[in-house]
């Protein structure tokens, strides 16, 4: 769930898109003061369609076995591909993955797909007891239809209204700069161990001022690199980047410059200015990995299963990540997946070469028994986080 492509920093966007000149800037003004009227970027930039769902939820626009969809598709994902389909009945729902949605290259064994759909599980279940039933899930129910990842069941209980459910429609994504002085207090740190309610998964968490914790930052900026230097990772990854505005309520997915965690004024301008102008996507990626991502945060974090290959483990890791955010959320915290480390250790699998990314990954976990599948930050920082697109529920129900 690593970012697909971060837009620039603030001086790479001014230098790569020639408009740190006072010069040009003004010679500029009247075609991107068109241009921004017509990308709707004096408005609200999270008043089109593509945003439609998160207002939905909080309206409560669907009922039912709709409404548990409804909450499924505001999940965490990776690189934001909504890699599911569901089909639903009076008193069920049924979550398949979406092959269509593969990230290619990035996620050769389907890891990333995986754990995004156990996500989408988690928020199922949580906004099932919300709603006021008793969710039964069942994780693979039918072993010979690979695409079904799971069935949730469910009986009338009383509603359960609780944090995780109230954070829900308030989870985002957090790709700015963190508070590196502010560390996460004990209480807080219990609260995310406390999500760990399976056998299946392990919780590592890594205080950035570690011997751990600086390995976890050097490691994933090294990973960015050479991802960043792959062709076929690179072209893998741009397919999901989503910059202008129309690009955004048109797909409805991928990872956009609106999440780049740019300050506003930064953000409208890099908005009026076309893709093409804006630079090396790749890296300016990497230099936010580097100089904000990891630089900035208190925290980092790894989620362990004792084996990858294992998809009903995988889904069991996709829950634990959501009700980590989730109480993140509730408990006022920034979190962001970094799992460019994970990706690279499969490349080089892949590829049959040795690397450095694996052996990293084990000295962190510092358990043999069990293997990382998802890397994370998470502090405080004063900047909101504004939603991600999402596909509406008609999108995504089959019948």
């Amino acid at each position: 769930m690593t970012s697909v492509a971060e837009p620039l920093s603030r001086r790479g966007f001014l230098r790569t898109s020639g408009l740190a000149a006072g010069g040009a800037l003004v010679a500029a003004a009247g075609g991107l003061g068109v241009r921004a009227w017509a990308q709707g970027v004096f408005g609200d930039l999270s008043a089109g369609p593509a945003f439609e769902p998160w207002r939905d939820w909080r309206r409560g626009r669907h009922q039912g076995s709709l409404a548990l969809v409804a909450a499924a598709i505001l999940a965490s994902n990776p690189h934001n591909s909504q890699p599911w389909l569901f089909r639903v009945g009076e008193r069920h729902v049924e979550l398949f993955a979406d092959p269509s949605r593969h990230l290619g290259t990035i996620d050769p064994f389907r890891r990333e797909m995986h754990l995004g759909l156990g996500c989408a599980l988690e928020n199922i279940a949580v906004a099932a007891r919300g709603l006021g039933y008793r969710p039964h899930v069942a994780l693979r129910p039918d072993p010979t239809r690979d695409t079904l990842v799971a069935r949730v069941d469910v009986t009338d209980g009383a509603p359960e209204a609780g944090a995780h459910f109230r954070a829900i429609p308030e989870r985002h994504t957090n790709r700015a700069a963190y508070d590196r002085a502010r560390p996460l207090p004990r209480a807080t740190l219990e609260a995310l161990g406390a999500q760990v309610t399976s056998a299946h998964t392990r919780l590592v968490l890594l205080d950035a001022g570690s011997a751990e914790g600086r390995r976890f930052a050097e490691a994933t900026v090294r990973a960015t690199e050479q991802f960043v230097a792959d062709a076929e990772l690179s072209r893998d990854s741009r397919r999901w980047f989503r910059h202008a505005l129309a690009d955004v309520n048109r797909h409805r997915d991928g990872v956009t410059t609106l999440a780049a965690g740019l300050p506003e004024a930064l953000l409208r301008l890099a908005l009026i200015v076309p893709a093409r102008l804006v630079g090396d996507p790749g890296r300016a990626w990497l230099a936010a990995t580097r100089d904000r991502h990891c630089r900035t945060a208190p925290m980092f974090g790894l989620v362990a299963v004792p084996n990858p290959a294992d998809v009903v483990q995988r889904l069991e890791a996709g829950r634990l990540w959501q009700r980590l955010h989730l109480e993140a959320t509730s408990d006022g915290l920034a979190m962001q997946p970094l799992n460019q480390l994970m990706e690279l250790a499969e490349r080089d699998r892949v590829l049959g070469r040795s690397g450095e990314a694996a052996p990293d990954l084990a000295r962190m976990l510092g358990d043999d028994r069990f293997q990382s599948v998802f890397g994370f930050r998470c502090g405080y920082t004063a900047a909101p986080a504004p939603p991600a697109p999402r596909r509406s529920v008609r999108a995504v129900v089959r019948t």
